[in-house]
């Protein structure tokens, strides 16, 4: 995460509040990209948290580099690659301006990562970061959440509990600033038997499928499918009022450069 979000607490408890990512992404991720996973051998996973995909990748057998801006995250994806064995790189750094000491063939980014920039002119800061980490031909894959996510998901009140954890969130959508937010409450069960409340907030910046699409053509990128998430977890299409909360978006960075007017 970037900007003024504060997700510290977050990721220390990521992993027990949220073991596995749904089926159904993991349904729609490979759903997009068939065609092109058979020629990666390379991918850096772009706010990879605690590294739960970086660590999917490697064990492919894939050249694997992890990026994030949380020390929390990353402390927690170290523990994780060590217990896989696996060979992944991790690098602290902010989406806006990281580097790879390589390009690579897949920059791949999930569950809403791109929207937690501070402002919405950051986005083609990304996209032109991504753009420098590919190689030409190589693919952008990542999602973006949507409006009714916020007013229709978020606005509910949200509880998970462990024997350790007890986690609330509520959000809701800024209209004016079109932007989503969310307030966290945590309470963790302290070696003494009491428990520590710490409280975590965030916001998510929305934008339209057409800016999206628009500001990857700027940063270099080609053949950009959108697919409406929902659509892509399920041959029967998505059940009636869940369209439009999030968008899978795969573009390829342009193989020969544009050449200019």
């Amino acid at each position: 995460m970037i900007g003024k979000s504060t997700y510290e607490h977050h990721g220390l408890y990521y992993d027990e509040l949220f073991p596995t990512l749904p089926k159904s992404w993991r349904r729609a991720r490979l759903r997009l990209a068939r065609q092109a996973l058979p020629n990666i051998e390379s991918v850096c996973e772009l706010g990879c948290g605690t590294a739960r995909t970086a660590v999917e990748f490697a064990r492919q057998g894939l050249r694997v580099y992890g990026v994030d801006l949380s020390a929390s995250m990353l402390k927690i994806a170290r523990q994780k690659i060590l217990r896989a064995r696996v060979p992944v790189r991790l690098i602290r750094a902010d989406m806006r301006t990281f580097r790879l000491p390589e390009p690579v063939d897949l920059v791949s980014s999930e569950w809403g990562v791109v929207n937690h920039v501070p402002h919405r002119a950051d986005l083609l800061k990304v996209a032109k970061a991504v753009a420098l980490a590919l190689r030409p031909g190589g693919y952008f894959l990542f999602d973006v959440n949507h409006q009714p996510v916020f007013e229709k998901v978020w606005i509910a009140t949200h509880v998970k509990k462990t024997p350790k954890i007890f986690w609330l969130q509520q959000g809701g959508w800024d209209a004016r600033r079109r932007r989503g937010w969310q307030k966290m409450t945590w309470f963790v069960r302290q070696r003494t038997g009491l428990w520590k409340r710490y409280d975590e907030a965030g916001e998510e910046v929305e934008w339209s499928t057409h800016e999206i699409r628009r500001t990857l053509r700027k940063a270099g990128f080609d053949r950009i499918r959108a697919h409406d998430y929902m659509a892509l977890t399920s041959r029967a299409g998505p059940p009636a009022g869940l369209r439009g909360l999030k968008t899978l978006f795969m573009a390829r960075k342009r193989a020969v450069p544009k050449p200019p007017k």
